[in-house]
């Protein structure tokens, strides 16, 4: 845990996690501070870099959008780099990870169905020189 945060911190970050939407006043409620005080250590905490960006939850279905896909992707190491800086570029891509050990490269899809996922793997993933192998995950259900 880093040292600079204590426990109001703790108690503000889990609140904006739970909704990035919560007025200062009403987390201020929820831990007994003044709303003043809260939005100051907010405004800490971004400027630290503990926070990065305040964003929304889609739900895929209702944009359209209702398969979600997780693809492993194994590459030579000597187009890593290239690899990685291409495919976060497309607009596919909702998430990628560039893991330690065997794990590789794993990218999260969200697409209108799976003639569309065929497509990207087939015209983009496909095409990048130095990938060695593509493994297929398709989301049945969200846990979490």
């Amino acid at each position: 845990m880093n040292s600079d945060l204590d426990e109001v911190d703790l108690k503000i970050l889990e609140l904006l996690k739970g909704d990035s939407r919560r007025s200062f006043q009403d987390i201020a409620k929820a831990i007994e501070m003044t709303d003043v005080t809260v939005r100051r250590r907010v405004k800490d905490l971004v400027q630290k870099g503990v926070i990065k960006k305040f964003t929304i939850e889609t739900d895929s279905q209702k944009l359209g959008r209702g398969l979600q896909g997780l693809i492993r992707i194994e590459m030579k190491v000597s187009e890593q780099k290239k690899i990685m800086s291409e495919i976060v570029k497309f607009e596919e891509v909702d998430e990628a990870y560039y893991l330690a050990g065997k794990c590789g490269l794993w990218v999260k899809v969200d697409l209108e169905g799976m003639e569309k996922l065929e497509d990207f793997i087939k015209d983009k993933l496909s095409m990048l020189d130095g990938i060695t192998n593509i493994d297929t995950c398709i989301v049945l259900k969200t846990l979490k």
